[in-house]
């Protein structure tokens, strides 16, 4: 026993890898979406789900006793410039698979999952809180942040507040007028406006770092995929948003502001699909004049990507144009491939063991 709390697949077991569980249960998402056309896709979603659910939970046991027996090495994470912004991914992970069981769960229990998806709800917005402060309290106060530190991992302690609403918007239908769905309302709508604005002053720094400062590392380039996940949440929580205000008491008439939503939607699916393009072309750069070796982080390609596709489900779902279903389609089957590689890639580097090197 001794020996397994001490061996490096404990001691260095980062926060990082949930990661991995939000790319597996946002594409358990995407696969859900896409079976209103290829019902097949249905038992993948239901996979994928399942999949993630095992993974948070053999995870999260790893993790507790990496905290009860290699806490100093945690809180050295914690402080560190870039590893630290991975923390969040803990409490990200249950909201998104609270997501994936909102939408997919009755399609595998018959038993109502509203208690499941509230408990989620609340320990994984208490959680995305408390790190969102924590994080950005250590970065305000750390005397050896440098420029070149800025990447887009950065987004992910501020702007991870942007995931509450897409769970707690898509509660509220199933609560409907009561005193409940108007709390959950309000946390939604707050934590959404705390998301949405950090999005803005941290993307302008970052923004700034990558045109007055050279790029980042080659394993530092797949965070620059993550720019693509907050206005595609933001699209989706639109469209929630849309279907949500009907079953609150604050009086606000769908009628107002479902025109607003839809072009402002667009607004924010269409910064998505440019910072996409953006992203491939960065890419690219990458390939041809630097290296760009497999490293833990090509997990940043499948939880943005994720939730693009995602967001034109949603947008579809809002215009009934027919574009967008095709566009989710597409994108369902390049995210599938990119989960693909990046899984196997991850399973043949934990067999060498280098997915438990330690961070400097």
């Amino acid at each position: 026993m001794t020996s397994f709390i001490d061996s490096k697949p404990v001691r260095n077991f980062g926060a990082q890898w949930f990661s991995a569980v939000m790319g597996t249960s946002a594409l358990a998402i995407s696969m859900f979406l896409a079976s209103s056309r290829f019902t097949l896709l249905l038992i993948f979603a239901q996979i994928f789900l399942l999949l993630s659910i095992g993974m948070f939970l053999f995870f999260l046991i790893l993790w507790v006793i990496r905290i009860i027996y290699h806490f100093e090495k945690v809180k050295k994470e914690l402080h560190h410039p870039i590893i630290g912004n991975f923390f969040p991914t803990i409490p990200i992970s249950l909201i998104v698979i609270g997501i994936a069981l909102n939408s997919i769960g009755p399609t595998l229990f018959n038993s109502s999952l509203i208690l499941v998806n509230t408990l989620l709800f609340i320990i994984g917005s208490l959680g995305v809180f408390i790190f969102g402060w924590l994080i950005l309290s250590i970065i305000f106060v750390h005397k050896k942040i440098d420029l070149e530190h800025a990447n887009y991992g950065w987004f992910i302690p501020p702007v991870s507040h942007l995931i509450i609403p897409v769970l707690g918007l898509s509660l509220i239908n199933q609560y409907t007028n009561s005193t409940l769905a108007d709390i959950v309302f309000i946390i939604s709508i707050v934590a959404f406006g705390v998301g949405f604005l950090l999005f803005l002053f941290v993307g302008s720094i970052i923004y700034h770092r990558y045109i007055y400062h050279e790029l980042p590392i080659s394993r530092l380039a797949p965070t620059f995929m993550i720019g693509l996940a907050p206005t595609s949440i933001v699209t989706i929580i639109l469209v929630k948003l849309a279907g949500a205000v009907k079953n609150v008491s604050f009086d606000i008439q769908p009628s107002l502001i479902v025109p607003m939503i839809k072009i402002i939607s667009v607004m924010m699916w269409g910064f998505s699909a440019w910072w996409f393009i953006l992203a491939v072309i960065l890419l690219l750069h990458y390939l041809k004049n630097r290296d760009h070796p497999f490293v833990f982080g090509w997990w940043a390609y499948t939880f943005p990507l994720a939730a693009f596709t995602i967001s034109n489900g949603a947008i579809n779902h809002l215009l009934d144009y027919q574009l967008f279903e095709n566009i989710l389609q597409i994108f369902n089957i390049l995210l599938l491939a990119v989960w693909i590689i990046v899984f196997f890639k991850t399973l043949k580097a934990v067999k060498k063991g280098k997915c438990f090197e330690e961070h400097k």
